[in-house]
């Protein structure tokens, strides 16, 4: 096998580059791909979480403008629940104030792409702060929000729907800490906002 050629110059044989790298350089080349790999898996991921959570913060809302539109031109109180559906499937859907059945298939419907979760209040290492009264203009409301035949938000209770602002928060559990949360909001006049955690403040 041929090792090498000999310069006509000096005499001294030197490496045939034809041969190729060697196992050192192979590694070095290796783990450089490895690191750009993972660098680009990670911005992939927060691309892909970062869509997944406005979708979903989207669809939510035009539920919501539907369930009030729905209320106006009906006339009569209308509610919009979320619950976990199948797989923990986050689904938004829209019910008669007083009907309390489980959510049906023939429902007005939002599903949201997993892994969301709807959360009372950001909790959690590294959750962020609270979206504060301040911020709103109003003091809100957590639960199931309601539309009453004049389009305005109320929470629902025997027959009497009482005028309220509501805020609700989502998380995307495929992130950690303070990524991947999102918030939506609804003023006692029924202005319809979206919130999304930057890392340091809340953004619309």
């Amino acid at each position: 096998m041929r090792e090498g050629i000999r310069d006509a110059a000096s005499g001294k044989l030197e490496r045939d580059a034809s041969r190729g790298f060697s196992f050192i350089e192979l590694m070095m080349v290796v783990a450089i791909s490895l690191v750009l790999s993972t660098i680009a898996i990670a911005n992939i991921s927060a691309i892909v979480s970062s869509s997944r959570i406005h979708a979903g913060v989207s669809s939510m809302s035009g539920l919501l403008q539907n369930c009030r539109m729905l209320a106006v031109k009906e006339n009569k109180t209308l509610t919009a629940r979320m619950t976990a559906a199948g797989a923990g499937t986050l689904m938004g859907y829209i019910k008669e104030a007083a009907d309390t059945s489980e959510l049906d298939a023939t429902d007005s419907q939002v599903k949201w792409e997993a892994p969301v979760i709807r959360m009372s209040t950001p909790t959690g290492s590294g959750a962020p702060d609270p979206v504060t009264t301040t911020m709103l203009g109003f003091t809100p409301q957590s639960d199931d929000i309601s539309f009453n035949s004049r389009g305005l938000p109320c929470t629902y209770s025997s027959g009497t729907c009482t005028n309220r602002g509501f805020l609700y928060y989502f998380k995307d559990t495929s992130r950690q800490g303070s990524k991947g949360w999102a918030a939506l909001s609804v003023s006692p006049a029924g202005k319809i906002k979206k919130w999304f955690w930057s890392g340091t403040s809340w953004t619309d």
